[in-house]
Order: C-alpha cells, then structure tokens, then sequence
C-alpha cells in the first residue's frame, strides 16, 4: 500500500508546485476586490507549457492523472457546500430545458454532418455525445454500447478535447466582449463546453458565480448520459447490429453494457449531498471556509493536471474530416445553447 502511494508522489509534487504560485498570483493580483487572473488559467497554461516544451517524466504521469481523475472530483463535490439545496435545484431547473434540446439536436446533426463528411457512423455518433453530453466521460460510456472500435473512440478522444481546450480560451472572451451575466455565461459554458474539467475551468475563469452555475447546469446535463446511452444502444440493436456483434468484438470493439457508475458519476451525488448539508445549516462558518479553501486547492491542481496532460504533438493526428466535424459540432452548440439561453430569458 505504501509502496502504491509513493508512485502518485511525484505527479502531486508538480502539480501542487503549479498551484500554489497560481493561487498566489490570483490573490495578489486584484481591482477594487475582482480578481484580475485567475489561478485556473494560470494552472492550465503552465500545465501546457511545462508538457510540451520541457515534457513530463513517467514517474510524475501516476499523480498527474490522480489529480486530474479523482481530486477533481471531490474538489466539485465539496463546491457544493457552497450553494444550497434550492440553488441548484432552481439552477438545474431552468437549464433543463435547454439542455435537453441541446443534445437531442446536437445528436441529430453532428451524426448527420459527421457521415456527410464521410466519418463511420459509430465516429460521428461518439463525436455527437461528446459534444451534447460529457465530453471524454460520455465517449468511453457509449463506445462499448454502439460496439465502437477503439480507433473510432480514441479518435473522438482526441477530437473533443481539442475543441473543449479551445473553449476554455474562447469562452471567456466571447463572454467578456458580449458582457454576458455571470449567471448566462455561467448557463452557457455548463450546457456548450464538453468535459466537465473545461466547463468549470472556463467558468472560473470567468468568475466565481459563473463557475459555481457552471457546474451545477454540467452536472445536470451529466445526468442524461445514462438515459442518452441507454436510447442509443437500443437503437443499434434495432438496426439489426447485433448479428454482427462478433465479428466486430473480434476487431477489437468492446462489449455491451452500461455502467450505472459511469452514468451518474459519484461526484455529482457528492455535489448535491453538500448542497444538502449546507442547506440544513451543518457546517458552522470556520468549515465552511476550510471546505472553500480545499475545493479551490483541489480544482486548481487537478487542472494543473489536465495542462501536463494536454501533448500537442499527439493531437496532430486527428486528422482534417475528423477536425471539421468536431468544429462544426462545437460551433453548432456554442451557437444554439447561447440561442435557446436568449429564448427562454435564462439570467
């Protein structure tokens, strides 16, 4: 056990030595009490830098995925001790709608657009809830149920994280130079952005309420990737995939299946059970700030992580159909989440 300990070490050690200066200089650099840089920007771009121009040793790469894989998570959760009950639940309330009809029309056209680029329909499938859904999360899910091959999903992969990097950039500053609300940018970011990771670094970013609404509009679109993979293996089965299984399974493609713990990750249930126990008034005000400290900490290093994570040369081989498709994907959700959050007066 210890011995299991000691490999996450070295990995902690980085991205905890590119947190705290990132921190710092959040803190240090303030307007009339607004934070000027944020300290996840910070992070995430150091992260890059340090990967692909000095590389990452394969005795850090156990702690840095760690990072980015579960103290991400129990940073989220414990950033709902920050909100109560009621706010999420009228936060999660008003985004549902367009959330819904954001992925059921996303599904549709970027399955369209892909195959109309000549991408494999099991590809444009996995690109399309990627996009809609849970970015990486959603794409590892649903593969085994559509019997993807690994090609297909580690092409999807890649091209997601590609736009849902970019969007940590682009968001913010289309935000910025449209002077969205926190409380819109923070409903646009949780219903467009792809990964959960990219959507509360492009709200925190923006500020500390729009990271705050950003997680809880993704955590509640999270939820529809158990009833979304669910419809979509059912489908493949009726066209008659199933007899084909075999062959398929025998070039490499996974089994069937769904995960409930892949679904509704625990993370999100941690995130409401915080919200609960804030609501009810359980954390006295000193805990309170420790659980605000230690899910700042946690979220930046994780990101941290997801900087050293990001090689740039890798993500050269998408290729150019692939690249189209998941640029059209992320142009149509940015455009038509921001259309319905007009429509419906979200903020």
């Amino acid at each position: 056990m210890r011995e299991g300990l000691l490999r996450y070490l070295p990995g902690l050690a980085v991205v905890a030595a590119i947190g705290a200066p990132a921190l710092v200089l959040q803190s240090q650099l303030t307007v009339s009490g607004k934070t000027v840089v944020s300290a996840v920007a910070v992070a995430i771009v150091l992260g890059v830098l340090i990967r692909n121009l000095w590389g990452l040793a394969e005795t850090c790469k156990p702690g840095v995925s760690f990072a980015v894989k579960r103290l991400l998570r129990v940073g989220i959760a414990l950033l709902g001790a920050q909100l109560s009950l009621g706010q999420v639940l009228r936060t999660g309330a008003t985004a549902v709608l367009v959330v819904a009809t954001c992925i059921v029309l996303a599904i549709l056209v970027v399955r369209f657009l892909s195959t109309r680029m000549g991408l494999s329909d099991r590809l444009g499938t996995l690109l399309a809830v990627g996009t809609s859904i849970c970015g990486v999360s959603a794409i590892v899910a649903t593969a085994p149920a559509i019997e993807a091959k690994q090609e297909e999903t580690a092409m999807a992969v890649a091209t997601i994280t590609v736009f849902g990097l970019l969007a940590v950039v682009v968001y913010p500053l289309l935000g910025r130079a449209l002077g969205l609300s926190d409380v819109v940018f923070g409903t646009w970011a949780g219903t467009a952005v792809n990964d959960t990771s990219q959507v509360i670094a492009a709200g925190l970013i923006y500020s500390q309420t729009a990271g705050e609404v950003a997680t809880v509009v993704k955590l509640t679109r999270n939820l529809f990737m158990a009833p979304v993979i669910v419809v979509l293996s059912s489908w493949y089965l009726r066209r008659g995939q199933r007899a084909e299984g075999r062959e398929q399974r025998a070039e490499g493609r996974g089994q069937k299946g769904i995960s409930l713990k892949s679904a509704v990750p625990g993370f999100v249930l941690g995130f409401v059970a915080m919200a609960v126990l804030n609501s009810l008034g359980v954390f006295p005000p000193m805990a309170l700030d420790l659980i605000k400290t230690a899910s700042s900490w946690l979220i930046v290093v994780a990101l941290a992580g997801v900087g050293l994570e990001t090689n740039l040369a890798s993500l050269k081989a998408i290729g150019f159909r692939p690249f189209y498709a998941g640029l059209c994907a992320a142009t149509f959700m940015a455009v038509v989440s921001f259309g319905l959050i007009r429509i419906f007066g979200i903020g």
